[in-house]
C-alpha cells in the first residue's frame, strides 16, 4: 500500500498532477483511488467526469472520490458537533453564527485524513493519491492523541460516569454536560487519529509532495509546508515546478517571466534540497480529459513508477539544545557557499544573506514557532549545511 499527498498554494496545478499520477498509476496496473478535498470540484473537471461523495469509477483500476466534509463530519462525529454548537447556545450565541463557529478548523483536511484511515484498512486499492486544500495545518490533527498522553481515552472513560452527578449541576455551572455519546465518539475519534498518525509517519507507506509554480508566494508557501512535515516526521519525497515556460518559447511576451521563472527555480532548487525536483512545462491549453491527464503523467514520471519512495531522509532538522534550539538547513552545491554574511528575522522567517562565488544570495527560510519565543544567536556553515542557534532567554531567567 502507498499512500502520496500532493500539496502546494491555491493554483499550483494539485488536481490536475493528482489525477495524471493516479491515472498513470492504473495504466501501470495499480488499483488506484484518487481523493480530492478541494470544495471547487475541480478533480472532476480534469477527469472530465462528475465525481461523487462514494468512489467513482473514472477507467479500469482508477476511481475517484470527492470528500464532502459536512456531509462526513455530521454522520461520523455529528454528536461531538451538535454538542459543541449547545455550548455556544448556553452563552446566548445565535444559532446561525454557533453553528458558523463550532465548525473545527481545517474541516475538509481533517476530514479527508480519517478517510485515508478507512481507505487505507479497506484493503481495496494499491495506492491512494490525494488532492489536498491548500493548507498544510490539518497535519497538526494527527498529534493530537500524543499531545494528550496515552491516558487520555482512560481519563474520558474515568469521567463517564460521572455524567449522572454533572446533569444535576448543570443549572448552576450554566453548562450543558456531554452525554455519553460524545464521550464514545470522543474516544472513537482519538483511536482513529492514533491509526492515522501511525500510517502518515510511515516512510515506506507514506510520501508527500510539494507543488509549486516558480513564482514567489507559491514557492515561500511551499517553504512552511516543508518545514511542518519534517517537524511532523512525514517523509517529503519531491517537488515538482509546475507551468514551467518552455525554453522554446520566444515571443518578447514572455521574456521577462522567463527570466523571473529562471530566477525563482534556482532559489526552489536550494530551498528544497536535497530533495529531487521535476519541471513541468506550462501547457498550451488547460490540461482537461484524460487524454491529456496521460500525456501530462508521461511527461512527468516518463518511464518511472509514481509509486516509488524518491527521496527518504529529513532535510530541515530541528534539535534540542539545552539552552535552546539549533536548526539545520542542508545547502545544495555547498562548495560555492563561503561564509553568511547577514542575519535576520522578518516576520516568522529568518533571512540570511550568504557570500558565493557568484556573489550574494539570500534566502528566507521558514522558523519552528517554538523558535519565536527565542532569541537568534548566530548562524554559521558546517559541512555544506547551515546551523542556526536560538538561546532560550527563559533558561538564562531560571539560571
Amino acid at each position: 500500500m502507498r499512500v502520496i499527498f500532493y500539496t502546494g498554494k491555491g493554483g499550483s496545478g494539485k488536481s490536475v498532477i493528482s489525477s495524471a499520477t493516479a491515472l498513470k498509476l492504473s495504466e501501470m496496473g495499480y488499483e488506484t483511488l484518487v481523493i480530492s478535498t478541494d470544495p471547487a470540484h475541480t478533480i472532476s473537471d480534469a477527469v472530465e467526469t462528475q465525481v461523487h461523495h462514494t468512489p467513482t469509477k473514472i477507467v479500469e483500476k482508477l476511481w475517484a472520490i470527492q470528500v464532502d466534509p459536512i456531509r462526513e463530519s455530521r454522520e461520523a462525529y455529528g454528536v461531538i458537533h451538535e454538542y459543541i454548537v449547545s455550548l455556544f447556545k448556553s452563552k446566548g450565541v445565535d444559532e446561525v453564527l454557533a453553528y458558523e463557529i463550532a465548525a473545527l478548523p481545517n474541516m475538509t483536511e481533517f476530514v479527508s485524513l480519517i478517510k485515508v484511515v478507512e481507505f487505507v484498512e479497506s484493503n481495496s486499492y494499491d495506492v491512494l493519491v490525494l488532492d489536498t486544500v491548500p493548507s498544510g495545518e490539518a497535519l497538526k490533527n494527527i498529534y493530537l492523541p500524543t499531545l494528550l498522553g496515552s491516558t487520555a481515552t482512560k481519563l474520558i472513560k474515568l469521567i463517564a460516569p460521572l455524567l449522572g452527578v454533572a446533569k444535576v449541576v448543570e443549572p448552576i455551572v450554566g453548562l450543558p454536560t456531554p452525554g455519553k455519546d460524545v464521550i464514545n465518539q470522543d474516544i472513537k475519534l482519538l483511536e482513529i487519529l492514533r491509526r492515522l498518525k501511525d500510517i502518515i509517519v510511515d516512510r515506506k507507506v507514506t510520501s508527500l509532495r510539494l507543488i509549486a509554480n516558480p513564482e514567489a508566494f507559491s514557492i515561500q508557501n511551499l517553504k512552511r509546508t516543508y518545514l511542518l512535515a519534517n517537524l511532523y516526521d512525514i517523509n517529503v519525497d519531491l517537488t515538482i515546478m509546475n507551468k514551467v515556460i518552455p525554453e522554446g518559447v520566444s515571443d518578447a511576451y514572455f521574456r521577462e517571466w522567463k527570466n523571473a521563472q529562471e530566477k525563482y527555480l534556482v532559489e526552489a532548487e536550494a530551498a528544497f534540497y536535497p530533495l529531487p525536483m521535476k519541471k513541468l512545462r506550462l501547457f498550451h491549453s488547460e490540461v482537461k480529459g484524460l487524454k491529456l491527464l496521460s500525456e501530462l503523467g508521461e511527461e512527468l514520471f516518463g518511464d518511472e513508477n509514481p509509486a516509488n519512495i524518491y527521496f527518504e531522509g529529513k532535510a530541515i532538522k530541528v534539535r534540542d539544545l539545552d539552552q535552546g534550539l539549533e536548526v539545520v538547513v542542508p545547502l545544495p552545491s555547498a562548495s560555492k557557499y563561503k561564509d553568511v554574511c547577514e542575519v535576520e528575522r522578518v516576520g516568522e522567517d529568518l533571512s540570511v544573506v550568504i557570500s558565493t562565488d557568484i556573489g550574494e544570495v539570500r534566502n528566507f527560510i521558514p522558523l519552528p514557532a517554538i523558535a519565536h519565543l527565542m532569541k537568534l544567536d548566530k548562524a554559521k556553515l558546517l559541512n555544506g549545511e547551515l546551523h542556526i542557534y536560538f538561546i532560550d532567554e527563559r533558561w538564562k531567567k531560571e539560571k
